[in-house]
């Protein structure tokens, strides 16, 4: 017995010292960190209202449920916390909610938590303020106080917005965070600063913790992993963490790594078009750049390309429309054909027109990060067209100010994004002279759907594009690169990367 109960254990031993070698290899195999790791520059806020910036957007997306979400290809968009959104004549609009909604904190998400929260925008003068007063144009929305008349509830779920003119695109507009709702709780004490610091949504994730180093993201109901977006400005520091096993997705990638994306992360990585594009803008109280054919040939003496690749860093991609290709309804490739370089024809349209006599300032806001592309675009006017050109940065104030006195003696810098994904959200904005292309605008904001706002839209570019008050230059995009480790990696030009549907390689 003795003999067998020593056997025994020598067999345990030996047994136990062949199990721990491949214990420790599983502990040592495993990640330090199960959480996925995303790699952003910090967002300035997390108030909804207030949120400006693609990082902000990127966790809105994740911690709230807006009335409406982008389908993520750039279209019309779809219901989410919203039973249905309908409109007799699309100026007045009735909203009714989906029942059940809950806020993290338990309490019921109802229509007050939606229009008490846009009114709170207004009354402290957010940066989503301007989507109720200049896009949207919500009836008595430019006070600073609660009352705002185009804003009425109805009852627990159901408000009405009354607009000052006719907006197909409002139900898309409402996926944008300003109009994302908050907890009652927050909206009677108004403590914005704590609120900031701990966001409550209604959304997938919760907020977990949040500060300048990090945003930690907890599935709402327990499944899936934890999300960590990681404050990292630096698009190299997030390339290098990718890389060496440390980040799982970096949103930004630097250029000097461009080329090489494809060699480092076969298969994952990703270019998202944008919605942001740069125009300059030609003054059409300066007789010198009356004629479309004096603008032609601006635009066509610019390489694009050059810059894009050259200053740009290749962080943005040449103009051939006045619409952006992050929106995917309606948009069409190629139609501004004096945006290909082109320096014999610049040339000679120039010549035609007669010429350009005397300095042609480029005016642009000063620490706005635009010097080297500017300066570009002079060299190349001057060397093509022979142009005094000089840039002429100034302070944003200034530059306002010059606009709005028609006192810029040379073309101006305007940066613009549509607030939702739609051909007239992109043209809306631009400078145009009156009559027919101001005129094809209105009629595709006032279309019965979105659809039948994209032919009106349509001829208002191709009126643009031959009139040239604005030329286009660029949109930027974003790139994505991930590790092995994650799958699901995708994302759009309105909200960026989708965090709720990241996941861990099985």
């Amino acid at each position: 017995m003795r003999s067998l109960a020593r056997t025994a254990a020598l067999v345990a031993g030996a047994v136990a010292m062949l199990v721990a070698p491949v214990a420790a290899m599983r502990v040592w195999s495993a990640p330090a960190d199960p959480r996925i790791s995303v790699g952003a520059a910090p967002p300035a806020t997390l108030v909804p209202g207030d949120v400006r910036d693609p990082a902000g957007r990127m966790i809105a997306a994740a911690v709230w449920t807006g009335l409406t979400a982008h389908d993520g290809r750039g279209g019309t968009p779809v219901e989410a916390a919203a039973e249905s959104i309908t409109s007799p004549d699309r100026r007045v609009w009735t909203v009714r909610l989906r029942p059940g909604g809950r806020f993290h904190d338990g309490s019921p998400v109802t229509a007050r938590s939606f229009v008490d929260a846009w009114r709170a925008t207004l009354r402290e003068g957010w940066h989503g303020a301007r989507l109720f007063t200049e896009v949207a144009r919500v009836k008595g929305a430019g006070g600073r106080d609660d009352d705002v008349a185009g804003l009425k509830v109805r009852d627990e779920r159901t408000f009405e917005v009354t607009l000052d003119r006719p907006l197909a695109g409002f139900p898309a507009l409402l996926a944008d965070p300003a109009f994302l709702p908050m907890p009652e709780s927050v909206l009677r004490s108004r403590d914005w600063a704590s609120y900031a610091r701990r966001p409550v949504g209604n959304g997938p994730f919760r907020v977990r913790s949040h500060d300048a180093r990090e945003t930690v993201l907890e599935p709402r109901d327990g499944r899936g992993r934890t999300v960590v977006v990681r404050a990292m400005p630096d698009a190299a520091a997030q390339y290098r963490a990718v890389q060496a096993g440390d980040l799982d997705v970096a949103t930004a990638v630097p250029p000097q790594r461009h080329a090489s994306m494809d060699t480092d992360f076969p298969r994952h990585h990703l270019m998202v078009p944008g919605r942001a594009m740069t125009y300059l803008v030609i003054p059409e109280w300066d007789e010198r750049f009356a004629g479309p054919t004096v603008r032609h040939a601006l635009s066509m003496a610019v390489d694009r390309r050059a810059v894009a690749e050259g200053p740009l860093g290749h962080q943005a991609s040449p103009a051939n429309a006045l619409v952006p290709p992050g929106i995917g309804l309606g948009r069409r490739e190629g139609q501004c054909r004096v945006c290909v370089h082109d320096r014999a024809a610049a040339s000679a349209a120039l010549a035609d027109a007669g010429g350009l006599d005397g300095p042609v300032p480029i005016w642009y806001e000063a620490g706005a990060g635009d010097d080297a592309w500017v300066k570009a675009v002079a060299d190349q006017w001057r060397a093509t067209l022979r142009l005094d050109a000089r840039p002429k940065p100034v302070p944003a104030a200034e530059l306002r100010a010059a606009v709005a006195d028609r006192k810029t003696d040379g073309p101006f810098v305007l940066h613009s994004a549509p607030d939702y994904p739609a051909p007239v959200a992109a043209l809306a904005p631009l400078p145009r002279p009156g009559g027919g292309a101001s005129d094809l605008i209105e009629q595709a904001e006032r279309a019965a759907d979105p659809d039948d706002g994209v032919l009106p839209a349509r001829l208002a570019e191709s009126s643009l594009l031959r009139d040239m008050p604005v030329i286009p230059l660029w949109y930027g995009h974003d790139h994505l690169v991930w590790s092995e480790r994650v799958r699901g990696v995708t994302a759009d030009a309105f909200t960026g990367l989708a965090l709720a549907r990241l996941r861990v390689a099985d």
